[in-house]
Parts: C-alpha cells; sequence; structure tokens
C-alpha cells in the first residue's frame, strides 16, 4: 500500500473517532452539535499532539549534547514544539494524503534540474514547500515516491535510478542535484554505491540518520531495520554503505541537519564524515522539509552549482597497451574534459555502467573484445557520446562495418596525431547540445 493511500485511511479512521466522540458527546451528554463536533476535533487533536510530544520525549533519551550556541530559551523550546506539531499535521492530513509524484521542466533554464526523494513513511507531499521556491527559480525538478512504503532501502534503488534517468532525458542535462529528506538519503547514497556517482552534482540530505536513529527501533519495516542502531553504534548495514564511499563521493555530499531533530537521535548521526555539514538548531525533523532557514540553504546549496552549460565533458579512453594509454591520456589531459581510462573492453563497459560520457576514443585491436565490438555496446549505454576508433588496421572489415551502422563516428589510422584527435574531439563536443 503507497503512503498516499495509508495517509487517506488514517485520516479517515481520525474522522471517524472524532465522530463518535461527537456522537457519544451529543446523544449522551447532551452537548450541543457544533459543541460535539468541537469535542471530537479537538480529542483527536489532542492524540496527535501526544504521540508528536512522545516523539521528543524518546528523542531526549537517546540525544547526543548540544553545543552552547545551539541552546534554545523556553520561547524558542515552544516555537520549535508549535512548529513541528503543525507541519506534521499539515503534512499527514493534507500533504501527502493528496500527493502524487511530479516533474516540472523549464526548458530554457540552465540550472542543474533537481530530483526530490522523502523519506521513511511520506511521499512527495513533504515537498509542498520547497517546490514553489524551485518554480520561482525556473529550476526543472521531479520528485519520486518510494514504494513499499516499508520495504529494504536497496530496493528503492531502481525507482530512483529511472528518476534520475527520466529527468536528464527531459531535461538534457549529464547530471542532476538531489535533495533528499531523512531516510531520502540513505537511498541516494545506496543508489551512488550502485551506480556511481557521474549523475550526481550534489546530494543535498535534510536530517538523514547516516549513522542511524534510535527511534528506528520502534518502526516497523525493513528500511527501519537498515536505519536502527546497536549498541549505540551505526548497524553493519549503515557501516557497509560509508565503507563504500569514497572521499570524491563523500564530497558531493552536503547534510543538512538540526540539533533538536526529534526522530533522528542521536542528532550527529546525520553528521557525515568527509561532507559539507551544516548544523541549524530549533527545527524538527518533519519541519526540516519546509522550515524557511532550512529551504534557504536549500536554495543557497543549489545556488553554488555550475550552471549547466559549463558541466566538464568526460572523455573514455580505452588500450589495452598500458604505454599507449598513457600517451593518449597524456596527449588528451587538460582540454576542458575530464580523462577516464581503461585497459579493456570489459572495464569500459564497466565504467560505462556508472558514468556519463560524451565521447569514447578506443583502439580495436584488443585481446577479448575488439574495439568495434565495444563500442557497438557502448552505442546503446551512451548513445549521445561521440565514438572514435583507432588501429594500425585500417582495412579491418569490422572497422568499415563500425563506421557503416553508426557503432563508431570515426577512425583514426595509427599511429595517431593528437591534433587530429583533439580537432575531432572539440568539434564533437562543441556541436552536442548544451548539458
Amino acid at each position: 500500500m503507497s503512503a498516499r493511500r495509508i495517509a487517506q485511511c488514517l485520516l479517515l479512521l481520525q474522522l471517524a473517532g472524532a465522530a463518535g466522540i461527537a456522537f457519544a458527546a451529543r446523544h449522551w451528554w447532551g452537548a450541543a452539535p457544533w459543541t460535539a463536533l468541537a469535542l471530537g476535533l479537538a480529542c483527536v487533536m489532542l492524540v496527535r499532539l501526544a504521540i508528536n510530544m512522545n516523539n521528543f520525549v524518546l528523542s531526549a533519551c537517546f540525544a547526543s549534547p548540544t553545543p552552547p550556541d545551539f541552546h534554545l530559551t523556553p520561547a524558542a523550546r515552544l516555537r520549535l514544539l508549535a512548529e513541528e506539531f503543525r507541519t506534521s499535521m499539515l503534512c499527514t492530513s493534507w500533504l501527502i494524503p493528496r500527493a502524487t509524484a511530479c516533474r516540472r521542466i523549464y526548458p530554457d533554464s540552465r540550472a542543474v534540474p533537481v530530483l526530490l526523494v522523502h523519506g521513511y513513511g511520506c511521499n512527495s507531499g513533504i515537498w509542498g514547500y520547497l517546490v514553489p521556491r524551485l518554480d520561482r527559480n525556473a529550476i526543472s525538478h521531479a520528485s519520486v515516491d518510494l514504494e513499499p512504503v516499508g520495504g529494504p532501502i536497496d530496493g528503492y534503488v531502481p525507482a530512483l535510478q529511472a528518476a534520475v534517468e527520466e529527468l536528464c532525458a527531459a531535461t538534457g542535462a549529464t547530471q542532476v542535484a538531489i535533495v533528499a529528506h531523512s531516510m531520502g538519503g540513505l537511498v541516494a547514497r545506496a543508489w551512488m554505491r550502485a551506480h556511481g556517482s557521474a549523475r550526481v552534482a550534489r546530494l543535498i540530505t535534510l536530517g538523514t540518520p547516516h549513522h542511524g536513529t534510535s527511534l528506528a527501533n520502534f518502526g516497523p519495516g525493513a528500511n527501519a531495520a537498515q536505519m536502527r542502531r546497536a549498541k549505540g553504534e551505526a548497524n553493519d548495514w549503515l557501516r557497509e554503505l560509508g565503507a563504500s564511499e569514497d572521499a570524491a563521493r563523500r564530497a558531493l555530499i552536503t547534510s543538512i541537519f538540526s540539533h533538536h531533530d526529534n526522530i533522528v537521535s542521536p542528532q550527529t548521526s546525520s553528521v557525515l564524515e568527509g561532507a559539507r555539514n551544516i548544523a541549524l538548531g530549533g527545527v524538527g525533523h518533519v519541519a526540516l522539509g519546509c522550515n524557511g532557514r532550512v529551504l534557504d540553504t536549500v536554495m543557497e546549496e543549489l545556488g553554488r552549482l555550475q550552471p549547466r552549460a559549463e558541466t566538464e565533458p568526460v572523455l573514455l579512453l580505452v588500450d589495452d597497451d598500458a604505454f599507449m594509454l598513457e600517451m593518449l591520456s597524456d596527449a588528451l589531459q587538460g582540454q576542458g574534459w575530464r580523462v577516464l581510462t581503461a585497459a579493456s573492453g570489459a572495464a569500459a563497459l564497466d565504467l560505462l555502467a556508472h558514468e556519463r560520457v560524451a565521447a569514447i576514443v578506443s583502439d580495436h585491436l584488443m585481446p577479448g573484445m575488439s574495439g568495434a565490438a565495444l563500442l557497438a555496446q557502448a552505442r546503446r549505454l551512451a548513445p549521445g557520446a561521440f565514438r572514435i576508433l583507432l588501429s594500425g588496421a585500417g582495412d579491418d572489415p569490422e572497422i568499415a562495418a563500425a563506421l557503416t551502422d553508426g557503432s563508431a563516428h570515426a577512425f583514426v589510422g595509427k599511429p595517431w596525431r593528437a591534433d587530429r584527435l583533439l580537432a575531432l574531439l572539440r568539434e564533437a563536443l562543441e556541436a552536442r547540445p548544451s548539458v
């Protein structure tokens, strides 16, 4: 069952409870109709308030120390409680029951498109406050609804992969910025573990329990189990996820969190080593998706990204001869593109499964898989890439076939000349659509 349908059922249950209380007050105690109705709704609101306050009590049991700069006055604490209750009521009673995944494209925008990923037990409704800001700035965006609600986090990876590819195809971009609330940040990191980070301009997480949360022990579902802490430490799944990330991947992440989060506890579980960590105070967990200060910070982080027209293209070089591959790499470095290398067709295909490349230059005569065979498969994996074959055997019929059927766009004989290769690559990359 979807989060939307669950929220609708819970809302109906609450309305039925309010109606039952109103009926009892009317017929047993003789209350006036409007008084009875007000009493029924007030009772439901009190139950919801008790649940919300209980989260704060539980989070306090496992809380990390609050830095002095983030200590709250009594008035600020009341504002925190009121905002979290109001936001929770709005999301669960209005936004989530009505929400579906959305997409809005601004064809003339050069801003990096944004993919919105919700958290545990939620859906795209959580983004009801951020989406208008993206619209005001003409930033193309889409959201994804993760189902089933209680499924394993890794099970959401295919849906996220499809959403990323669809948004890139709709905008012509090679990268997206992902904004993820709560569990959504873990889904995004699991997706990068499976598919690489070539598509990621930035991952911005809001209140994500990167090292788990003790309150997940009270939540149902496989995803809640993956967010639990064991003996005060991150569980095995979270540690394995962290171990899969190198410094370059961590540098792509911004973790925005609150020292007063009432779901992620300890609150410093949101601090991710090697990432850009931004600490706030006086904001509850659900409110992290709606609070003005948080959304200002998100928009500032998005504003730091390079416009898409300035994104550095990726060039993949393939040769089984290590010396020739090094020579080729040296000749083509520093020309406004990022260079990747592979020593075989199989290694190149592995890179293409995780990286978005703008051009491929491959030797033809290689053991196991020829360059022509590689480019035939690359045509399917990276249809927009410009593909060049290198060989000293220019009369090879496989090369002619590759040029005829479109697997290769150009052929350069060996010994190749750097100026010839650079001219081909510059002409191809300048002619491609701005990404």
